[in-house]
């Protein structure tokens, strides 16, 4: 079991300051997840809208990573969350960016995604059938869309960190 506490969520942050973690407000319910149970946790800064956060075990170590919604504007389309393959109408998929880790996130390079913009990727994962406006893959079993959250969030939590590219191929 690896309970997330604040503490460890701050320390997990790869790619901000550590004033931008301090800085960083804890939904209630992510304090206490076991992160051996989700493939994440994630969550909307509720003092800082622009700011969301990801927490992952992720190469064996606790891994957080800041991300910024794209500005709106618009229609609000339906479309497919890169990390769990949800589709959601309504606009319900962002574009989140993140600052990548190390010098070249201080440099201004960024990557981006789409994800669900509630960041409920293992909950939505996990539904056994279709819900107004959202539409898992049910071609495929739990177990499986599990293991391919997994392996989509490690690629891009690698790819923050500069170990793979957005594709997945090794960083040059």
């Amino acid at each position: 079991m690896t309970a997330l506490t604040a503490d460890a969520a701050r320390r997990s942050m790869i790619n901000c300051s550590k004033g931008d973690a301090k800085r960083m407000t804890l939904a209630d319910d992510v304090v206490d997840t076991d992160l051996t149970d989700v493939e994440f946790v994630g969550w909307r800064d509720p003092r800082m809208p622009q700011r969301a956060y990801v927490v992952s075990l992720h190469e064996g170590a606790v891994t957080g990573v800041l991300l910024r919604p794209a500005a709106g504007g618009g229609p609000r389309r339906t479309a497919m969350c890169a990390l769990c393959r949800t589709t959601r109408s309504g606009g319900d998929v962002t574009l989140f960016t993140a600052p990548r880790a190390g010098a070249s996130g201080r440099d201004g390079n960024t990557v981006g995604t789409y994800i669900c913009d509630d960041l409920a990727c293992p909950a939505t994962t996990r539904l056994e059938k279709a819900t107004p406006g959202v539409a898992p893959d049910l071609s495929h079993p739990v177990d499986e869309r599990v293991a391919g959250l997994r392996v989509r969030l490690d690629t891009f939590l690698a790819s923050i960190r500069g170990t793979v590219d957005a594709a997945g191929a090794p960083a040059p």
